[in-house]
């Protein structure tokens, strides 16, 4: 046994498995004690909620909606309006794209300086500014 603590190799997978092992036990007892928690304040987990009606509205959305829908049906409209608004912002950004580069390819001096300065003004502000603005 003391030959087999010596053993570099042995070791280390016996490290390894007791850290495993400790981290699958703290989360264990988090679990058990969230679990707890939730009994002792009278709350429920799982997805029963997702069948609820939610008692909002959405401003856009391309499925019709009311405030009477369930949960489900305004995650489903949140990922068809997410789809749909990428589409768009896709389809803009290549003809957008696709007119500055061919300003900044053009023969033309005019279309030349502007597509050179739009990509200029652009590359310089951090793109979480952008974003926001």
């Amino acid at each position: 046994m003391v030959s087999l603590l010596r053993n570099q190799k042995v070791r280390n997978a016996l490290l390894q498995v007791l850290y495993v092992g400790s981290i699958a036990a703290m989360v264990l007892a988090g679990i058990v004690i969230a679990r707890r928690n939730l009994a002792d304040q009278g709350i429920t987990s799982g997805f029963d909620f997702l069948f609820k009606s939610t008692g909002w509205d959405v401003n856009f959305s391309l499925l019709p909606a009311t405030a009477n829908d369930p949960y489900w049906w305004y995650f489903l409209i949140g990922i068809i309006n997410t789809l749909f608004l990428g589409s768009v912002g896709l389809i803009l950004a290549t003809i957008v794209g696709t007119i500055v580069g061919l300003a900044r390819t053009s023969s033309n001096d005019l279309a030349r300086l502007l597509g050179r300065t739009y990509v200029d003004i652009f590359r310089n502000i951090p793109l979480i500014l952008q974003v926001f603005f």
